[in-house]
């Protein structure tokens, strides 16, 4: 067990400006060779994102100890007693991404964001150390 697990991740990263700096490649290749302005247009709506969390460079926290789990985005902080938590369920979406939702012992449901997610497979692992019980749901819908 490696506890405390601290995950710190912010927008501005080399793999998020070497995406945004390949889109504007290609669409800069793509206006060259005559495509339709209305189709760059709509391609770049794709890179949109990417240039936001450059530009914002959005900060976020994850931290998870014997006591409690925590997290702080741009929009969301919380803070959760394990003792309240009664299974993490993670759900591998068609996009390969994987969703953490936490079953609570009053029976409510908690899903971690996205953004402030540790990478799942390290998650899933000290959960277990710390005897939560986990479930894996692989290539869900919804």
């Amino acid at each position: 067990m490696t506890l405390p697990l601290n995950h710190n991740n912010q927008g501005r990263n080399k793999v998020t400006v070497l995406g945004l700096a390949a889109a504007v490649l290609v669409l800069a290749f793509l206006q060259s060779v005559g495509t339709m302005p209305w189709l760059l247009i709509m391609l770049g709506l794709f890179a949109v994102p990417a240039a936001i969390d450059v530009i914002r460079n959005p900060k976020t926290q994850f931290s998870l100890t014997e006591e409690k789990l925590s997290w702080k985005n741009s929009g969301q902080t919380a803070e959760l007693p394990l003792a309240r938590i009664e299974s993490a369920r993670f759900d591998t979406r068609w996009d390969f991404s994987v969703r953490v939702t936490l079953t609570l012992i009053d029976k409510s449901k908690l899903r971690i964001p996205q953004d402030v997610m540790p990478y799942h497979a390290t998650l899933e692992k000290e959960f277990e150390a710390l005897n939560i019980p986990t479930e894996r749901q692989h290539f869900r819908v919804i």
